[in-house]
């Protein structure tokens, strides 16, 4: 049956074009025959008079033929079709035409993969019985944390409500540790009865798996059920690998959890009972925006939510993050616009608020005029209004602007252009309503579908933007307007430190605060940060708990973890590139840079995994070169442009609220560093691995993250003149121990530059700056980060330098290093460079060779 996905997809092409060279072939024709294909080439010749059709046609054997050579291979080249040569490049861009094969390289060639899923990925249970679980988790009657403790003697009813916990981890409901995802469980939970199935709709025809099920059962749509089942059970035991082991699934798993989809797809009105997708469905996959749901959402529950405790009530998230990306990913919303949206400051708003505005007018909430949506006092009335300030504006400009927005922009009749509009009795209320130039009004009981939000926000984004056309051409005397934001935090250095180390402790991972503050200050220097270790130690774990603590996470875009592919050799993988047509494509670095230029006062965090899969150098060189053009204009951190205008069609820069964090192991599948790499970051190793520590565990209470404000990430210095006017003492002191260390470099030319100081004066002057560290454990810190990571070698000159170093940061010789004690090291000037020093010249006598870095 997957043969018939492959005929039906090619009757409803009409162009598909070749991997590597971008070609048009048009299919033109199918019949019993075959499918009839026309290239520019076959073309020409007909119309040469060299081919007496100027199609060819490629018979259904041949392409099922080349179906079996591809998915025997599971990852082919052109080379890997042996029987079916002369037509790979039209067959490998038809196959990359299904949503379950991805276009990939093989051996430095285009090539075309089986994309794979888990079982996990579908469905383990009937749909009636995941939403009996989920509504006995908010009933309080079973906790996915505790489910085996409180279903400890009965094994028959814990096995099945496992499986209805695993499908609520399949919806998002929780997370891979059973942990609940609080705004999914509160936007579900407050939904009248008849919006719930919505909600569920809404996330299971955005699930990947399920989308490429929709996709076959629109091809086959006309084909008889049994023949779809077959189908979707070849596709699964083709593209699905059992969860807990490597194996693809097996034929009776395959029919359970096929029949358990194709019922949750009838259950939630995505296909009827013939499984043929519903017409209405596909029309809202197509606008692919919940406004609606969420707008009725927070009517629904907001009066309720007032009487709760604001801060972190998951509403506040809804608003702020969940709505706000749905606007944000509205094709006509681009990079011109910012949208925030506010439930109050501290407090619950009398009326809360989302703003659209346009960067042009305002690239802040306090000053310029833009479209904001308004909710009534009551909850029953929702406005899409055009507006302009009300806290700086006297009243005489307010009914100017209001004047001319109603004259001179002509809008359609939905459009109200008068001043009825009723938000509340408070003050705030009345002083929205007076500003408001022209408004559409939606009420709860005929609240109107998605396609027609969508397309009423698109007409006011177009009246706005002739708005701002019209002004341009004289004097703006607008008014501004003030909308208050949700702030950010700024806490004190030692504040955060705390905050973060508890936050991280509280998820059950064991660090010492040492090493959080010093990750804390390396990032505060330098926004590029290496971290090294053996596998399993918490690389990855430690930096996403950072992120999450001060209210950066992949829900909300602030968190990017992005793994490094072996086969990155320059910056458009990371960055983007120029398709064949002159399309920019962005990498998904581009993503989160746009992001946090959107949104400054937050910071946002990039983790490269296993980042020297590739050679670093290569790929990130651009990165690094953009990182040391930063600069103060204006009392803002500015750079040169990470991608030009002639690329992308605008500059786009590093945003200084960026930190960019990749971890590395050391071994035969990865790349050294080069020193230009070295100079650049702070490399933090995490190998100290104590098995036996358990006391963190005990009585570890919840902490909850807190949304700081970037300042408190952001590096008070930049520039060497910054630091030594500030603390001049700091530059002296580190500078005489950096020349003593820097003597005994000279001999393996691994001695550092200005760059090396000036970070490491930054280091120290920012830790003095928030009191936590004595000088001694900063610099310690930093020889230990910044310049033995430069040594490696087997020659004598190795050991000698080592020795050397030993002996400044002990102030005692090495003769022995077998009768080097733990207190010898404690008593150290600078311990952890001490310890250091000493396991690389215990290396370099086992081994021959030694190096910063420990082989995983």
């Amino acid at each position: 049956m997957l043969e018939k996905i492959l005929f039906e997809l090619a009757k409803r092409t009409s162009v598909v074009k070749t991997l590597s060279s971008n070609k048009p072939n048009w299919i033109t024709k199918v019949d019993e025959n075959g499918i009839y294909v026309e290239t520019e080439s076959s073309r020409q010749k007909h119309q040469n008079g060299e081919k007496t059709n100027p199609w060819d046609v490629i018979s259904f054997d041949f392409i099922t033929t080349a179906w079996q050579e591809f998915i025997s291979q599971r990852t082919a080249n052109a080379n890997d079709f042996v029987k079916t040569r002369g037509r790979t490049s039209f067959l490998m861009a038809l196959f990359a035409e299904l949503p379950f094969v991805e276009v990939v390289t093989k051996d430095q060639a285009a090539a075309i993969q089986l994309k794979e899923f888990k079982t996990d990925d579908l469905p383990n249970e009937q749909f009636h019985k995941v939403v009996e679980f989920l509504d006995e988790v908010i009933e309080g009657k079973y906790d996915p944390l505790k489910l085996s403790s409180q279903l400890k003697d009965n094994d028959n009813l814990y096995r099945n409500k496992s499986r209805g916990r695993q499908d609520l981890r399949l919806l998002g409901f929780l997370d891979d540790r059973h942990e609940k995802n609080d705004v999914a469980f509160h936007m579900y939970a407050m939904s009248e009865e008849h919006e719930k199935v919505l909600v569920l709709r809404n996330i299971i025809e955005h699930t990947p798996y399920f989308r490429i099920a929709l996709f076959v059962l629109e091809l086959l749509k006309d084909f008889a059920p049994r023949d779809k089942k077959e189908a979707l059970l070849e596709l699964g035991m083709l593209i699905v690998r059992n969860s807990k082991a490597d194996n693809l699934m097996v034929e009776s798993v395959a029919k359970e959890r096929t029949t358990n989809l194709l019922k949750w797809l009838e259950s939630v009105h995505l296909v009827d009972e013939n499984w043929v997708p519903i017409e209405n469905s596909r029309e809202i996959t197509a606008v692919n925006s919940k406004l609606q749901q969420y707008f009725l959402h927070i009517m629904n529950t907001y009066l309720k939510a007032k009487t709760e405790p604001f801060g972190e009530h998951p509403l506040g998230s809804v608003m702020r993050q969940d709505l706000t990306s749905e606007i944000r990913n509205l094709p006509f919303i681009n990079e011109d616009y910012v949208v925030s949206g506010s439930v109050g400051m501290g407090n619950w708003a009398a009326v809360p608020w989302l703003a659209i505005m346009h960067r042009s007018i305002t690239t802040s909430t306090q000053r310029g005029y833009y479209l904001v949506y308004l909710f009534s006092e009551d909850m029953n009335s929702l406005y899409l209004t055009f507006a302009q300030g009300i806290t700086e504006t006297p009243k005489e400009e307010i009914i100017q602007i209001k004047e001319e927005i109603r004259t001179q922009i002509e809008m359609k009749e939905s459009v109200h252009k008068d001043d009825q509009i009723y938000l509340g009795p408070s003050k705030k209320a009345k002083d929205y309503a007076f500003s408001t130039a022209a408004y559409i009004r939606y009420d709860i009981p005929a609240m109107p579908d998605e396609k027609e939000l969508v397309q009423d926000l698109q007409d006011m984004i177009g009246y706005y933007e002739k708005y701002i056309e019209l002004k341009s051409h004289y004097p703006d005397n607008a008014p501004q307007i003030e909308v208050h934001e949700e702030q950010e935090e700024i806490m004190p250095m030692q504040d955060v430190v705390n905050h973060i180390y508890s936050y991280i402790t509280s998820k059950g991972f064991y660090y010492e605060k040492e090493e959080v503050t010093n990750l804390f200050l390396a990032l505060k220097t330098k926004p590029f940060v290496i971290i090294s270790g053996i596998s399993g130690t918490g690389k990855t774990k430690i930096v996403q708990w950072l992120a999450e603590s001060v209210g950066a996470t992949e829900r909300n875009g602030q968190f990017t973890l992005i793994p490094v592919r072996p086969d990155w050799s320059d910056g458009s993988d990371l960055l983007g590139y120029v398709d064949i047509s002159g399309v920019f494509k962005e990498g998904p670095l581009t993503r989160i840079v746009e992001s946090a230029i959107s949104n400054p006062n937050r910071p946002y965090f990039a983790l490269l995994d296993e980042m020297n899969l590739a050679r670093v150098e290569h790929y990130f060189s651009d990165i690094l070169s953009v990182m040391e053009s930063r600069k103060r204009e204006n009392g803002q951190l500015v750079s040169s442009p990470l991608l030009s205008r002639e690329l992308t069609g605008r500059d786009i820069y590093l945003p200084s609220n960026l930190y960019i964090i990749g971890t590395v192991n050391m071994d035969e599948t990865t790349h050294p560093f080069s020193k230009k790499v070295l100079d650049r970051a702070n490399t933090i190793e995490f190998n100290r691995v104590k098995l036996e520590h358990f006391q963190f565990l005990i009585n570890n209470e919840p902490v909850d993250p807190v949304t700081l404000h970037n300042d408190v990430f952001t590096a008070t210095f930049l520039h060497i003149q910054d630091v030594f006017n500030h603390n001049q003492e700091v530059v002296e002191k580190s500078t005489e121990v950096l020349v003593e260390i820097n003597d005994v470099l000279q001999l393996l030319f691994a001695h550092v530059g200005y760059r090396v100081r000036d970070e490491i004066c930054f280091y120290l002057a920012h830790s003095r700056e928030g009191k936590l560290m004595t000088d001694e454990q900063a610099l310690d810190h930093c020889i230990l980060q910044k310049i033995l990571p430069r040594i490696a070698g087997s020659d004598t000159r190795v050991e000698r330098v080592l020795k050397e170093l030993y002996k400044i940061f002990t102030n005692k010789r090495i003769d022995n290093i077998s009768t080097i004690t733990q207190d010898n090291l404690a008593s150290a000037k600078y311990p952890k460079s001490a310890e250091k020093v000493v396991e690389m010249l215990r290396r370099l006598d086992d081994d021959g060779f030694t190096s910063f870095w420990l082989s995983s």
